[in-house]
C-alpha cells in the first residue's frame, strides 16, 4: 500500500511540474493558435493565477520555474520523511531538487525529440495540434545543430545528436552525489 501512495503522490506531482513546465516552454516557441498550448494555459491558470498579479512575462516564467523547484523541493522532502530512515538535509534537499527537476527537464526534452521523429516518420505532410506542438517544442532545440550539419543523403542526424547531447547531460550532473549519509529503503524511486 506504501508504494502504490508513493507512485500517487510522485505522479501527481510530476503531472503537475510537467504542465508547468510546458507553459514555460510554450510561452517561448509554440504558437499562441495551438490548442494543446491553450490547453496548458487553461490547466496552468487556476495554479498560476493567484501568482501573476501586475509581474511581466520573463519574471512570471523566473516564477514559474522556482515554483516548480519549490514543488519539487517539498514534494521530497515530505517523501524522505516517510521512507527514509536517515533523511537528507537542508542543503541535500535543495540539490536532489535541483538535480531532479532538471533530469525531469532533460526528460521531457528527451521523449518530445523521440515523438517529433516518429511524428516525422509517420505524419511527414499532416498536421495536427499535437504534431505542431511537439514540432514547435523540439525545433528551437534542433535548428542550431541542423545549422551545422550537413545533410548526407538527406536524412537529418541532429535528433540524434540532441538526445546524445541531452543524456550526456543528464550522466554530468551529480544527482546522487547529494545522497552522502541517507538512507533510504527506496530513494531511487523517490528520485
Amino acid at each position: 500500500m506504501n508504494n502504490l501512495l508513493q507512485f500517487l503522490f510522485t505522479t501527481l506531482i510530476d503531472f503537475v511540474i510537467l504542465i508547468l513546465l510546458l507553459r514555460v516552454f510554450s510561452a517561448y516557441w509554440v504558437s499562441v493558435n495551438n490548442q494543446i498550448h491553450r490547453s496548458v494555459i487553461l490547466m496552468t491558470d487556476s495554479i498560476l493565477k493567484p501568482l501573476r498579479g501586475s509581474i511581466n512575462n520573463k519574471t512570471f516564467i523566473y516564477l514559474i520555474v522556482a515554483l516548480c523547484l519549490l514543488i519539487k523541493f517539498f514534494a521530497l522532502w515530505v517523501m524522505t520523511q516517510f521512507s527514509c530512515i536517515v533523511a537528507p538535509n537542508l542543503l541535500q534537499l535543495i540539490g536532489l531538487s535541483v538535480g531532479s527537476l532538471i533530469h525531469f527537464v532533460l526528460n521531457i526534452l528527451f521523449f518530445a525529440i523521440i515523438a517529433h521523429v516518429i511524428f516525422s516518420w509517420i505524419l511527414s505532410n499532416q498536421h495536427n495540434s499535437f504534431s505542431d506542438f511537439i514540432r514547435q517544442l523540439v525545433v528551437p532545440i534542433l535548428y542550431p545543430i541542423q545549422k551545422r550539419l550537413p545533410y548526407p543523403a538527406g536524412m537529418d542526424f541532429s535528433p540524434f545528436i540532441a538526445i546524445v547531447v541531452i543524456q550526456s547531460i543528464k550522466l554530468i550532473i551529480p544527482l546522487y552525489e547529494f545522497t552522502n549519509n541517507v538512507v533510504c529503503i527506496n530513494l531511487n524511486q523517490i528520485l
